[in-house]
């Protein structure tokens, strides 16, 4: 029997981890003995079993980073969502190309979904998109900017927070709100907007989406993306630092019904794409 990675036909409910699951049902199980034909989860099956570090230090280094669900693994993951290749990524987390493979291959199989879904949006940020972000929502909240397929915003998106930790004893995602933060406030903006999805938008997302990533890459900012931040704009951010901080409790917003209705996520997204290739074509 020929062993493989390529990924088999799915389950289209299958989580990312789902090579990690199998592998911890049939480790568990009178299956434990059956060859598989995946290979990476057959290994994983024998780490399960044999608990042997040694052999299979990859295995180990990439569980211990799952479990733990640190700053590691949220970068991991909002970096593989982005389609940085394994060797950017293990650049930027100080780690092996091996266990950035494994890692992907074992708890976060999700490259072979290529265009924006909600089945990526349910594995990888979930209900906080339609609930509100809390303050230990950092892994969702990057990879919600992994999602845009943008590089450059994600890496000034993980710069800010790895900047900002340094000035402040915040550690979740109040570190962008604080008083006093150098966090771009487009940044700031849409992070806010995650925070208190229940209200009504004070602007349009993808636009300021659109206007850092302009900021950011040195271009000049578009005619109608110059729009300057409204001080509801200001007080918006100050009241999702509180509901971050303080426990704040606010009260959902009364909708009017002629003011515009959010996008779906897919088509948020869709849409930034869109304009973003349409700015490319407009350059060259």
């Amino acid at each position: 029997m020929s062993l493989t990675n390529e990924p088999p036909q799915l389950n289209m409910f299958a989580p990312p981890c789902w090579r990690w699951n199998t592998a911890c049902e049939i480790s568990e199980s009178s299956l434990a003995d059956q060859i598989l034909e995946d290979q990476i989860t057959q290994d994983a099956v024998d780490y399960l079993k044999s608990q042997d570090e040694a052999q299979y230090p990859e295995i180990y280094e990439a569980c211990q980073i799952f479990q733990e669900d640190g700053l590691c693994r949220a970068e991991m993951e909002a970096r593989i969502l982005v389609g940085q290749s394994d060797a950017e990524i293990a650049v930027h987390c100080d780690l092996t190309q091996e266990i950035v493979d494994i890692y992907e291959k074992l708890f976060f199989s999700v490259r072979h979904r290529t265009t924006p879904s909600d089945w990526l949006l349910k594995h990888t940020v979930g209900p906080p998109h339609f609930t509100g972000f809390k303050d230990h929502h950092l892994r969702q909240l990057w990879a919600w900017f992994a999602l845009h397929g943008v590089p450059e915003v994600l890496d000034q998106v993980i710069w800010a927070y790895y900047e900002e930790l340094e000035h402040t004893d915040d550690t979740g995602l109040s570190i962008y709100l604080h008083p006093g933060s150098y966090v771009h406030s487009d940044l700031q903006a849409m992070i806010a907007d995650c925070v208190t999805p229940y209200f009504p938008p004070l602007y349009q997302w993808d636009h300021v989406f659109l206007r850092y990533y302009q900021f950011i890459q040195e271009l000049p900012i578009s005619e109608e993306l110059q729009t300057p931040p409204s001080q509801n704009y200001h007080n918006k951010i100050k009241v999702a630092y509180g509901v971050l901080t303080s426990g704040l409790k606010v009260i959902t917003a009364v909708w009017d019904c002629n003011l515009p209705i959010k996008e779906s996520p897919t088509e948020e997204i869709e849409n930034i794409l869109r304009m973003l290739d349409l700015q490319k074509t407009a350059s060259t």
